[in-house]
């Protein structure tokens, strides 16, 4: 495998199904209500004046590549949490997910299957990230110190689990805030390493418009 670059063309139907059942949801916590994007690539919060878009990009077989745009559509700044959730299509007891200490980032481990998730927002990353059980997701037990939108760190969870990347950022009047966001499927940890720093080295080139 080419570690300096990603053929937009290549095409493997089977780790593109591999990759599938992994997904993400972003979400934005904002006045101590948080926010999920559950069903579809957009949605406009008209209560709050803020908007979520995900575009899915093509570019390799083993990675499903996000851009993610959040708007603020009032014309005075204010502070949100953006939030980026990865979950299994399936539920299992066997599933493992991770937070690395060494590289502070998460693994999925699922059917033989190890996933890489990774998370940016405005070029930078997403560095603070933790691993809870899914029954905590829709409650405030995600949370260390809800009021300033600290997560709960757990570092691993065997079962039933998601993970979740967050950073805060200030929004100015009608400023549309980007991130970026992957999954990355493979059969071993260095393997994810490396593509992993391919698009690192890269992503300015998967670039798209809103």
């Amino acid at each position: 495998m080419n570690t300096n670059s990603l053929r937009i063309t290549d095409h493997d139907p089977l780790f593109e199904s591999v990759n599938r059942k992994l997904r993400m949801l972003p979400g934005i916590r904002v006045d101590g209500v948080t926010y999920w994007l559950n069903g579809g690539l957009q949605q406009t919060l008209h209560e709050i004046g803020l908007s979520i878009h995900v575009k899915e990009v093509h570019i390799h077989s083993k990675v499903r590549y996000y851009k993610v745009y959040v708007t603020n559509h009032y014309p005075f700044s204010r502070k949100v949490n953006v939030l980026l959730q990865y979950r299994h299509e399936t539920h299992s007891r066997e599933h493992v997910s991770f937070v690395s200490p060494v590289d502070n980032l998460v693994y999925h481990l699922a059917d033989q299957t190890v996933y890489l998730v990774n998370g940016f927002l405005e070029n930078e990353k997403m560095s603070e990230c933790t691993i809870q059980p899914y029954w905590n997701i829709h409650t405030d037990n995600i949370w260390a110190e809800s009021a300033s939108g600290k997560l709960k760190y757990l570092p691993m969870v065997k079962g039933n689990a998601v993970s979740l990347y967050t950073r805060e950022i200030e929004f100015d009047g009608r400023q549309t805030c980007e991130g970026e966001s992957w999954i990355i499927s493979g059969g071993s940890k260095t393997e994810l390493q490396n593509l992993n720093s391919v698009l690192l080295k890269n992503t300015l080139a998967f670039q798209t418009k809103k």
